[in-house]
């Protein structure tokens, strides 16, 4: 009997946000059901922030943090479908994350199926000529945001969203019904794909959902009898596509908590889509033959605190609990049912998971390592330590017992999609923050210049991973003033910097991180 992979990935699911994850208010119950039938891993990390170096890192098997951002395919790099090449695995993709198909990235490559669905965000281009005829951009901006938002952030902000929530809207004026939404129709995409699939031969699926991802705009939004189930008696503004920065000054706690929980209400209905998923693969006899993996490339920031640390979206390069932890749930024949796994791991770990699984050769040549052995309990842990952050902003290392975030840049740059021109770091420039040893790890060194970002994005131009770190407009590369350090067990939301206490423990997890780095470098 052939051994088939589907993998269901869903952006932004923030791993608190499910109840398998402890969360006892969303309602969740096809995640939960699928962690009883499962593998839970309670510390499973993304490591190369955010959206197209994670999807690298999860293709390949191979770290991407030192060496490459947000970046185009390589040609040297090797997937897990151009490994299925001619062995038989028949291979498919189906999504709407828009910058999986960016022009000259090369993504979905070696796939011998491409299922893509337009309409989510990022992909405003091509709704851009289309005319906006039943709703008001500025119903999705609060009064505050809309008067005092240039003034407060300090930049030209609120006609660029604007335009993007507006050309957002284009394609979302005629919705009415949960069934309208992307995720659904992603998921009907994959069941039409695993129906006629061919039960003799091996398969390879990959579902990209990008919701939860924002726009945070649930069934409630459209639905003239619908309130969010989460915060039904919020009155204010439907802040659907949250202004990006600092929200000192920006948001009331109100709209704070109403964002979060259409955010909320965004992940109930993934999870009902996710059942949707399973119960197909049950009705279809999958189960007895298929590996199914449900995981995120990231979390979100959304607020104050274990929120965001203060921050909406991903708009600085910081590699918080809240964006690089990410839930991880796998489901074979063979694997114990309802089993938790503390050990901690990496998102590179799943490439050679799956590659053995479906018996075809290259897992040795990844970084990660497989998982079935952790899995089934042969093994209590595969690796002692996890990193995360951003190329050339931010290295982020997390032991069982400590998490150190070590800062790469000393200056703001301006983000590529902003619509303003990008500041880079002068050549000579090697004053970068330092941590306790007094020892810079990384060059933040970048190509002098300036471009036109939006435009350079609009065009599809490749783009070499240094200058482009991240797609939320508005976003500004600042970071902190020192390195920090948490204790996990005490802080595991990392609000209580503790690197002046401990600065020997902060020295040490400095030179794993380049001890690390340097080993990357050298495979």
């Amino acid at each position: 009997m052939p051994q088939n992979v589907i993998v269901a990935l869903f952006d932004s699911w923030q791993f608190n946000y499910t109840g398998c994850y402890g969360n006892d208010w969303i309602k969740t119950p096809h995640f939960d059901r699928f962690a009883r039938e499962g593998v839970l891993f309670e510390n499973a990390y993304g490591e190369g922030m955010p959206t197209v170096p994670v999807r690298r890192v999860l293709h390949t098997g191979r770290a991407a943090l030192h060496e490459a951002g947000w970046s185009p395919l390589r040609a040297t790099d090797t997937t897990i479908a151009d490994l299925c090449w001619g062995t038989g695995v028949d291979t498919a993709i189906i999504f709407d994350c828009p910058m999986y198909r960016l022009p000259k990235y090369g993504y979905t490559r070696g796939f011998d199926k491409v299922y893509f669905l337009h309409g989510h965000e990022g992909d405003h281009a091509y709704y851009h000529k289309k005319p906006l005829i039943h709703l008001d951009p500025k119903a999705y901006i609060s009064t505050l945001q809309l008067e005092k938002g240039d003034e407060i952030t300090g930049g030209e902000v609120i006609e660029p969203l604007l335009d993007e929530i507006a050309d957002y809207l284009k394609n979302r004026q005629y919705w009415r019904t949960e069934e309208d939404q992307n995720c659904p129709n992603i998921m009907k995409m994959a069941v039409k794909y695993l129906e006629h699939a061919d039960k003799n031969q091996p398969f390879f699926l990959w579902i990209d959902n990008f919701d939860p991802h924002e726009p945070w705009d649930p069934p409630s939004i459209y639905h003239p009898d619908l309130r969010c189930p989460y915060d039904p008696d919020y009155s204010g503004a439907e802040m659907i596509l949250p202004m990006t920065g600092e929200v000192k000054d920006l948001y009331t706690e109100a709209e704070l908590h109403h964002v979060r929980m259409l955010y909320a209400e965004k992940m109930t209905m993934c999870d009902t889509w996710f059942g949707y998923l399973l119960d197909n693969v049950r009705r279809l006899g999958l189960e007895e033959n298929t590996m199914l993996i449900a995981i995120s490339d990231h979390g979100e920031p959304m607020g104050h605190s274990e929120h965001g640390h203060g921050i909406m979206r991903k708009c600085r390069p910081w590699p918080y609990e809240e964006l690089v932890h990410i839930p991880l749930i796998i489901r074979a024949p063979g694997l114990p049912a309802g089993k938790r796994v503390a050990g901690l791991v990496q998102n590179y770990d799943i490439a050679p998971t799956i590659a053995n699984w479906l018996g075809i050769e290259g897992a040795k040549a990844m970084h990660g390592k497989d998982l079935w052995p952790l899995m089934t309990g042969k093994v209590g842990s595969i690796r002692a330590f996890v990193l995360s952050g951003y190329y050339r902003a931010s290295v982020a290392i997390y032991t069982e017992e400590w998490s150190y975030i070590h800062w790469l840049v000393s200056q703001q740059l301006v983000n590529t999609v902003s619509g303003t021109s990008l500041m880079f770091i002068n050549d000579n420039q090697s004053d970068m923050i330092k941590a306790s040893t007094g020892r810079t790890l990384i060059s933040a060194t970048v190509e002098r210049g300036a471009v036109e970002a939006m435009e350079e994005y609009k065009k599809g131009l490749t783009l070499d991973g240094a200058a482009q770190w991240t797609c939320t407009p508005g976003s500004v590369q600042k970071v902190p003033d020192e390195d920090q350090l948490f204790d996990r067990k005490k802080d595991p939301f990392q609000l209580n910097n503790v690197i002046k206490q401990h600065p020997d423990i902060a020295a040490k997890l400095l030179q794993m991180i380049e001890i690390a780095e340097q080993d990357l470098r050298a495979s």
